[in-house]
């Protein structure tokens, strides 16, 4: 099937390559190469056909697509504007024109082109028209932003600049959902948007601009004049066969003081409006804070979720959710923002898995069907304050409430025995944190922090049966439970000193107390005909408190494009640890943790980066814990009943080089990491179950390399992209009495993608990427995974709009029949100027039923087989107002 795409790509696109080439260098008059002159080509009308910006050595390209009468005019900074007139015929395939550009002109502030896409570089923000990066099909603010080059879009609604994750996605400069910005990118319709903007070297709290050296990357979207200050919005609703829906809105008014989204969606259809938010339930990217990592212990897990695979194919859903955020003044000088989510969802999952266990001295295969059933409950709000007590002062406070309960229910069945599965599990949390923001001398900052948090996560687990073979040699066990109580509450305080010196060195230095404290209780239980057994060696009672004193410090030298930073983190930890055994230990370990990083700018657009990190880390409670803990229907982990910290390094070095209106970039690095000590598994592993134990061992070590990179192509009228990853590495346990035992994991990664921008109806994108890995232990086990798409669109008209998709997988491993297709189409008509629409959906046209996978380990391979959505076509209905 792809073979025909291509061919009917080629014959398509070859005509378009029928153009006229004009190139040449730009210099100055004294004879000096002259990067980053833009250069237009003008039609008789003067309206902008082809841009470029010249390169390091002056020189540019550009297209002229037929014959006739054009201009050529050129722009610098400091230098005059040339304007040269140019006549094209068709015998001319290549003409070269050197420009001298003589000194003088108007100081330009800024590098604007307006030509197929206007971009405008204002520093470190890169502004792009969002009218003029539009193709016409985009529906969403994330169907834009595929079109911007460097920026792709996870599977879970994460966005990538290049190698980097976006911090936030703001509307008008504020952040209505914090870390949950999916909820934008998914569901604001791209009709009112006017720019995007993306933000380099990014800082989130503005009196740390010009302080901080930052490299995080957000995103700021702005409002069209017309739309700003009244409400608009959206509603689409369609129904399928099988009874599938879909029904979404969005409501929204975007004011200079005021702003507010509430947007709502139901869909069983397997679909996601919403994406993954859990960062903005349990994150802070409004402010500066401390305690990022504390969180309660969720022991057990259990889920029916689907991997490699898009995963609306395999998501039998039912999902309704609404969402809102809102801004608004309190006084002249604050505001307040409160955000609020409230979310239900039904999901089920078809598995079957065949699963060979083949390491020294055993070999057994296990089978196992699940029908489970997730039921979801969630509901979220906070309320972010901010106020400026002076042009240099600032304070922030965010309060977080949330709670949410998964009842899971599974019909298991193991080896032929059928059984019922349940694990509910309930969640409570609540953070409230501050931070107070004082900068003075215009160069020098200090940050007061505080948080106090709260988080419970109960479960309640059991099977009626009992499926563990001779782990417990009880007579007639017919069912098994386990209840869980699991908490946290953290508490911090936490003063942050950043001093820019004159020649941009910058000393920071950071003081701290926090303290955590972790609650875990089990009660695990066996049912019999006559009784109910609780084994004391599976019971767990246990407290672990960790009172941290910490210091950090960091000194970064500047010598014109080169620097040098080093670092030290001092950590006086107070441990103490009681669990049901009876036992009450206490530690007060000093932990020494130093850093350096190198830097070197050749110029603002390409940099080498190299750092060496020595790493202490402290235990954690699963690490301490000295009793077996069930975390499945038939496998318990104990820890090493002892404190203990882990030492590692790390070393990395990159490079990265882009264009300045982001036309190329490209990032290489390689990582190598060591563990000095680390915790492995020693396993007795049966057929019906597993029993594994924590111990110190010397670590192994990990290398990798990472490539990513994009490149506009004007010939091809598109831009291209390829990725890669390559990495190894090593890692000890025991397996039934073997000894240590040493295993060797390898992966390769490589993707390549292909988005044209035709200014024609039609449209493309293109793209495969190959996943290999392998494991090296008592056998050799290997797997690969190969996965391609490319979506077409046709749009001849205005309102007439048609797109196909293809995908193709295929899973290593198995038998030849482990290929799968997919096909999916979509056809609108639009109407009274886009106010209304009709759209056709049709999905998994081929009605591809289920999909295998393979996967490989240190001790044998496995295979999972889930059920898909069956075909289904929906008539749906959007109106605009």
């Amino acid at each position: 099937m792809f073979k025909y795409f291509i061919i009917f790509f080629f014959c398509f696109t070859l005509p378009l390559l029928a153009q006229t080439e004009i190139s040449g260098r730009i210099k100055s008059e004294a004879g000096e190469l002259l990067p980053g002159a833009s250069v237009l080509l003008k039609d008789k009308e003067q309206k902008i056909v082809s841009f470029a910006i010249s390169a390091d050595n002056g020189g540019y390209q550009l297209e002229a697509k037929k014959p006739g009468e054009y201009t050529l005019e050129v722009n610098f900074l400091g230098f005059e504007k040339v304007v040269l007139p140019l006549i094209v015929t068709e015998k001319d395939k290549t003409l070269t024109h050197n420009i001298s550009l003589k000194e003088g002109g108007a100081t330009l502030k800024e590098v604007v082109i307006e030509a197929d896409v206007p971009i405008k570089r204002k520093g470190d923000t890169l502004v792009y028209d969002a009218k003029a990066l539009s193709t016409g099909k985009e529906v969403v603010v994330e169907d834009l932003l595929k079109n911007i080059p460097g920026i792709t879009i996870q599977p879970d609604g994460k966005i990538k600049y290049g190698d980097k994750d976006i911090d936030r996605v703001m509307v008008e400069g504020d952040d209505l959902f914090n870390r949950g910005y999916s909820i934008i990118t998914k569901n604001m319709p791209t009709k009112p948007l006017d720019k995007i903007e993306i933000l380099r070297n990014y800082s989130k709290n503005k009196l740390l601009k010009g302080v901080e050296n930052s490299d995080a990357v957000a995103l700021n979207l702005t409002i069209d004049e017309k739309y700003k200050a009244v409400w608009f919005g959206n509603l689409t609703v369609g129904y399928g066969n099988k009874n599938r829906y879909n029904a979404t809105g969005n409501l929204m008014n975007f004011g200079k003081q005021y702003k507010n989204y509430l947007t709502g969606s139901g869909t069983n259809s397997g679909l996601d409006y919403v994406g993954d938010i859990n960062e903005m339930y349990y994150s802070s990217a409004d402010l500066e804070t401390v305690g990022m990592a504390a969180r309660a212990t969720q022991l057990m897990h259990l889920s029916g979720s689907v991997s490699r695979i898009d995963e609306k194919r395999s998501r039998f859903n039912n999902a309704q959710n609404t969402t809102l955020s809102t801004i608004f003044p309190l006084g002249s000088k604050s505001k307040m923002r409160i955000n609020g989510s409230l979310g239900f969802d039904r999901l089920s999952t078809y598995r079957s898995a065949l699963s060979v266990y083949d390491f020294q001295g055993s070999s057994f295969t296990n089978t196992e069907q699940d029908l489970s059933r997730n039921n979801l409950q969630r509901g979220y709000v906070s309320a972010y304050f901010t106020t400026d007590l002076s042009s240099n002062q600032m304070l922030q406070t965010l309060s977080t409430f949330n709670m949410g309960r998964n009842n899971f229910n599974n019909s298991l069945t193991f080896n032929g025995t059928s059984t019922l599965e349940r694990l509910q599990t309930r969640s409570a949390y609540f953070d409230q944190q501050a931070t107070y923001t004082h900068k003075w001398n215009k160069r020098n900052v200090v940050l007061l922090k505080s948080r106090f948090l709260t988080d419970r996560l109960p479960q309640d687990y059991s099977i009626n049966s009992y499926l563990m073979g001779d782990l417990f040699s009880y007579n007639n066990i017919s069912a098994v439970a386990n209840g869980v109580q699991s908490s946290t509450q953290y508490a911090a305080l936490e003063a942050d000193f950043k001093l820019k010196q004159k020649n941009d060195d910058l000393i920071a230095f950071t003081v701290g107390f926090e303290n955590n404290n972790d609650d875990l209780a089990t009660r695990f239980s066996l049912f019999t005909d006559t009784d109910v057994v609780n084994p004391d060696d599976f019971q767990a009672h246990a407290m672990y408190n960790v009172g941290n004193l910490y210091g950090k410090s960091n000194y970064n030298w500047t010598f014109n494009s080169f620097s040098v930073g080093a670092g030290l983190t001092l950590n006086q930890l107070f441990n103490r640890f009681k669990s049901a055994q009876g036992s009450n230990t206490r530690q007060q370990p000093f932990l020494v943790n130093p850093n350096v990083t190198v830097k070197y700018e050749i110029n603002g657009d390409n940099m080498f980066f190299g750092s060496y990190n020595y790493n202490i880390t402290n235990s954690g409670l699963l690490q301490v814990n000295d009793a077996y803990l069930l975390t499945s229907s038939r496998g318990f982990s104990k820890g090493l009943g002892y404190f203990n910290q882990l030492e590692s390094s790390s070393a990395s070095l990159s490079y990265t080089t882009k264009h300045y209106l982001n036309r190329y970039s490209l990032s290489v690095e390689a990582n190598y990491g060591k563990q000095n000590n680390v915790i492995a598994s020693r396993t007795r592993l049966e057929q019906n179950s597993s029993l594994s134990e924590s111990f110190i061992i010397k670590g192994g070590d990990n290398l990798s390399f990472n490539l990513n990179t994009h490149l506009v192509v004007k010939k091809l009228k598109g831009s291209i992209g390829f990725d890669a990853r390559v990495y190894r590495y090593v890692y000890f346990n025991e397996i039934n009495g073997s000894g240590l035992r040493e295993n060797t994991s390898y992966g390769q990664t490589y993707k390549a993608s292909w988005h044209s921008s035709f200014k024609s109806a039609f449209n493309f994108r293109l793209a495969s990427e190959w996943n290999f890995s392998k494991v090296v232990s008592d056998f050799t086990f290997k797997n690969h995974n190969k996965t391609s798409y490319l979506d077409l669109t046709y749009k001849p008209t205005d309102a007439l709009m048609f797109t196909a998709k293809a995908e193709h997988y295929n899973f290593g491993g198995l038998d030849n029949n482990n290929n799968y297709f997919f096909a999916d189409f979509e056809a609108s008509y639009s109407f009274k100027k886009d106010a209304y629409a009709i759209m056709l959906d049709g999905r998994n046209l081929f009605n591809t039923q289920n999909f295998t996978t393979y996967s490989v380990s240190d001790v044998g391979y496995a295979t999972s087989s889930f059920r898909l959505l069956p075909r289904y076509v929906m008539l749906s209905f959007r109106v605009r107002f």
